[in-house]
């Protein structure tokens, strides 16, 4: 793979984002994996991504790493964490952190699979079925170490956390899924430094992720949690997509915008999701610069936000 190839960004301080690009037009900055060393020195992966792009992430991280140490998951919805047991017998010895209701799940992934494929279809295989995870592979809810925070942040899923970690002299805050996703763009450049600056909502693209079955109060709840522990120096890293170093901004924004959403979202009821989409893209001022991004990036936006719009409908 030559450099202008390579799908790694360094953030700086020895933290990388490792884009996952999926086998489908749009499916690109959007799903990613994390890599950093932490407190205790050990090589810790967040969120390893769908089974189809394990040999991808194996392959960039040879570039990084001769060991991981340590996987985190802030959930185990296919584009998390369906491919963890395959990325787990490359890293013999690694241990797992995540929720304790998702411990079974990862063990037996049937009915995850199954319920995966009944909501996103074709996404889902293109995703790729989910390996058992191996019991001898050592699954934690807490950091023995204790270096790392553990906040539980259902909504998105029920098995959703979010985690603080301290490295390389800054603090980290995964935040998964809990504070909706972003992404560049257009014209920004390749550079992942758009998401180390201020923004504002006339240069940022977020939206909730709300996909079915989704809890509304829990994750209100979880949105005032994180702004409740928030101390304002850490980087915000999202599962999608980047990073942010105005955390506490970026979560009331969040905050806000779900609540936009349920309101804008009340009066349509009766309408179709493709529908009240339309409406939010015109309505919702996070998402008026839609013009600016790549058609297959909107396109496949316009499809989660869709979706996202069930979950709220059928909440």
């Amino acid at each position: 793979m030559t450099k202008q190839e390579s799908l790694t960004f360094d953030f700086g301080g020895g933290l990388f984002l490792i884009d996952l690009p999926q086998p489908s037009p749009g499916f690109r900055r959007f799903i990613s994996s994390w890599f950093f060393q932490d407190a205790a020195g050990r090589r810790v992966v967040t969120d390893p991504g769908p089974a189809g792009t394990i040999p991808l992430l194996l392959r960039e991280l040879e570039n990084l790493t001769e060991n991981v140490d340590l996987v985190l998951l802030t959930h185990i919805h296919l584009d998390h964490a369906g491919g963890l047991a395959e990325f787990c017998a490359r890293y013999p010895g690694v241990q797992v952190l995540a929720h304790p209701r998702a411990f079974r799940h990862l063990l037996e992934p049937r009915k995850l699979w199954d319920a995966s494929v009944r909501t996103l279809g074709d996404i889902a295989l293109m995703y790729g079925e989910p390996a058992p995870l191996p019991s001898t592979v050592p699954l934690l809810e807490q950091d023995p170490a204790g270096v790392i925070e553990v906040f539980p942040t259902p909504g998105h899923a029920p098995h959703h956390i979010s985690l603080r970690v301290p490295s390389g002299g800054r603090t980290l805050f995964f935040v998964g899924e809990a504070a909706g996703m972003t992404l560049p763009l257009e014209g920004e450049g390749d550079s992942a430094d758009h998401t180390r600056r201020p923004e504002t909502g006339a240069d940022l693209w977020l939206r909730p992720t709300t996909p079915p079955r989704f809890d509304a109060d829990a994750a209100r709840h979880s949105l005032q949690l994180l702004a409740s522990v928030l101390r304002g120096d850490e980087l915000l890293c999202y599962a999608h997509w980047g990073a942010s170093e105005n955390p506490r901004e970026r979560v009331e924004q969040a905050r806000e915008q779900l609540e936009q959403w349920f309101r804008l979202i009340a009066p349509m009821r009766d309408r179709s999701p493709e529908e009240i989409v339309d409406c939010l893209l015109t309505q919702d001022p996070l998402l008026r610069k839609s013009g600016a991004l790549p058609r297959d990036l909107l396109e496949r936006e316009r499809r989660f936000m869709a979706n996202s719009v069930r979950g709220m409908l059928e909440s």
